[in-house]
């Protein structure tokens, strides 16, 4: 039996390396997808926060194959402050590394945005999105299915795959607009102001090459529909924090909605910045026939961090035993007022 799954797991690791090469596969994704603002729409640049930093690790797949690894850091700020009218940028960089093969993708964008005050409570961006990323494999690493025997991977048979370039680099593109609501609290300690964003961008629009075999392959234009809230509960010490993705790329689709509970700990002085905002949350999420997602997150001040893990539920659980892959989120995020670590969130 161990043989027997030992062989599969192979096979599972040369169709994920297929899958990869000619392009029918979907862009790299975290499952705390709140906390990777850039990769879901270019309009969310400067939105938020005055200025923000976020790095990413995830990890996935050890318990299939030797594990797939990402890891991603961003930053964005406000600019060009005027009464109504604000300047975006933010810049995410990303690596991922895909299994025993070595298949790696590291990805740099720019974004800009766009930001337009409606009035006290309501704000409307528009961004664009312009990256370059670079492919690379060790094909020396990879099995192939003709590797197989039957009974067990054998080295020494031909892969029949043909000769290709070990690397290739693509221009990409993106663009976005996103709506956000916030309202403040009634008094200092109601815990009833809201914050509502919903968005929707795609990327790809010019569909670059994306093959190791200069056979005319392009990657599939991908549409992001996202929203989440932060909704206080008055007189009390929780907020609920509902949020959604839609992915769709190509013959790929993603559905993942999921709702967050923080209970604040402590509220931020005020005035005398004295007392430091901290809160804990936990929730999960369900990416509809792959996983649940169990999360938690703890913030203190303007920092935080979080943790996540992926509970695999789709068919790959044979092999996976359920165990899909674990992530870390930090985060630093910055306004000038006072009292911004507790309230940013409506900002």
């Amino acid at each position: 039996m161990r043989t027997m799954k030992t062989g599969i797991n192979k096979i599972l690791a040369g169709v994920f390396v297929v899958i990869g090469i000619t392009g029918y596969t979907q862009d790299i994704h975290f499952s705390q997808f709140d906390e990777t603002p850039l990769q879901l729409n270019p309009a969310n640049a400067g939105v938020q926060y005055e200025t923000r930093f976020i790095a990413n690790y995830k990890s996935q797949w050890q318990s299939v194959n030797a594990p797939f690894k990402t890891f991603a850091v961003s930053g964005d700020a406000r600019l060009l402050k005027k009464k109504r009218t604000n300047l975006g940028i933010g810049l995410d960089v990303f690596s991922d590394n895909a299994g025993s093969g070595q298949y790696k993708t590291t990805q740099a964008n720019l974004s800009i945005s766009g930001i337009v005050s409606i009035n006290d409570a309501s704000r409307i961006s528009g961004g664009i999105m312009l990256g370059y990323a670079q492919h690379s494999l060790n094909r020396g690493s990879y099995t192939w299915g003709n590797q197989y025997n039957g009974l067990a991977y054998d080295g020494t048979m031909a892969s029949g795959e043909p000769t290709a370039s070990n690397n290739f680099g693509m221009l990409d593109l993106g663009a976005g607009v996103a709506y956000t609501y916030g309202s403040k609290e009634q008094y200092m300690t109601a815990n009833n102001a809201k914050r509502i964003t919903i968005g929707v961008s795609v990327f790809h629009p010019n569909q670059p090459a994306y093959s190791y075999y200069s056979n005319g392959t392009k990657l599939y234009m991908k549409y992001v529909f996202h929203g989440d809230a932060a909704l206080g509960i008055k007189n009390t010490n929780l907020v609920l924090k509902p949020s959604y993705i839609i992915f769709i790329q190509g013959p790929a689709k993603e559905i993942t909605p999921g709702m967050t509970f923080q209970y604040i700990l402590q509220d931020a002085s005020k005035y005398t910045g004295n007392k430091k905002f901290s809160a804990v949350s936990v929730g999960g999420y369900y990416r509809a026939k792959d996983a649940f997602i169990a999360v938690a997150k703890f913030d203190f001040n303007t920092y935080a961090i979080g943790f996540s893990y992926d509970v695999n539920l789709s068919k790959l659980r044979t092999v996976s035993s359920t165990r899909g892959g674990f992530e870390i989120t930090l985060r630093a995020g910055f306004n000038s007022a006072r009292g911004s670590g507790s309230k940013a969130m409506f900002k």
